[in-house]
């Protein structure tokens, strides 16, 4: 899971939701040289209903089954086309850019309590991405806090967030995105009614067979994740262990 790759402005009061260039391109080397398949995310939905393309096989199968990466960003910055989307290409890479459709080439309103405005994709940018292979799902219109408004407004920033995708790139989207990771039984509901396939959320650990494909796990990826805390991020299962600490409210 990343947000920005780029440089914190000054001021930015959320640096950790940043990752620099430089070791965004190592992070990405790496995962090359270490063996990871990087796949769509579809795959990875996929691999929770148990129906990907592993199978029940064990041995090698398992191993590479811990292999499987996706990518995911959140809020479609500009900083992605710029920073991000060139890397990706060198190496082949799939990702999934979840965009925030009402303010497609717009700034992140959503965080002007922040104090720092950032430049989102328009619209012929997220384009050229779905091109070039990168997925485009849906992160709302406006990035509210879902569990927070009445059920009509949920409809509208769900579906409405679909349809726009859809009338500006020509292609429905398949994934969702839950701003802030909020969410409740109603929402997800609501987005299996619009026709998304999976959903994820910012809860932290790795995907198993027979997790609920909308509220997927994710890991997150920061500005303090330095070269060997990104390696312990996917060797260990300290992500995991994290995960449980956070659902038991521990620290």
């Amino acid at each position: 899971m990343y947000h920005n790759i780029g440089i914190p402005p000054q001021g930015a009061k959320l640096r950790s939701l940043y990752v620099t260039p430089r070791m965004f391109r190592f992070q990405m080397w790496y995962l090359k040289h270490a063996g990871f398949q990087v796949a769509p995310l579809a795959d990875v939905v996929d691999f929770s209903k148990k129906t990907g393309f592993f199978g029940n096989a064990s041995g090698k199968a398992k191993k590479k089954q811990k292999r499987l990466i996706s990518l995911t960003f959140d809020d479609g910055f500009l900083d992605f086309y710029e920073n991000a989307f060139p890397v990706l290409k060198k190496y082949g890479y799939p990702a999934t850019v979840f965009v925030v459709s009402g303010l497609a080439g717009r700034e992140n309103l959503w965080d002007a309590h922040l104090g720092v405005s950032k430049k989102l994709m328009d619209w012929e940018k997220i384009r050229t991405l779905r091109e070039n292979g990168i997925t485009i799902g849906a992160h709302t219109r406006t990035h509210p806090k879902l569990s927070s408004l009445p059920p009509e407004d949920v409809k509208k920033e769900v579906h409405g967030s679909m349809a726009e995708i859809e009338e500006h790139t020509g292609e429905a989207a398949d994934f969702f995105c839950y701003p802030y990771g909020d969410f409740n039984d109603s929402t997800v509901r609501e987005v299996k009614k619009a026709g998304f396939l999976g959903a994820v959320s910012v809860a932290r650990g790795f995907v198993s067979r027979g997790d609920d494909p909308f509220t997927l796990k994710r890991i997150p990826v920061r500005l303090n994740t330095w070269p060997l805390s990104f390696i312990y991020k996917l060797h260990s299962d300290y992500e995991a262990k994290k995960g449980r600490q956070l659902e038991k409210g521990g620290a």
